[in-house]
């Protein structure tokens, strides 16, 4: 039971951190949006599948988290 409470306030530290890298992200896309990039613009496209790839990495983080939560009975 301790140990899943240690892997849950890990696992909240980390969806912390890469929910701040998905927000960088998303405000780079943005910027380039804003800015005028082309859509279809290689720097447009490298941005896109940077945002996509910590966005994905963010959604299985939030659900390996929410599985120990309901491991541990907290939802």
């Amino acid at each position: 039971m301790k140990k899943d409470r240690i892997a849950l306030i890990n696992s909240g530290h980390k969806l912390i951190a890469l929910g701040v890298k998905v927000e960088n992200e998303r405000e780079n896309l943005r910027r380039l949006v804003e800015c005028g990039t082309p859509y279809d613009s290689q720097l447009m496209l490298t941005a896109l599948e940077k945002f996509e790839k910590i966005d994905a990495e963010w959604k299985r983080k939030e659900a390996e988290h929410l599985e120990i939560k309901k491991r541990l009975g907290d939802l």
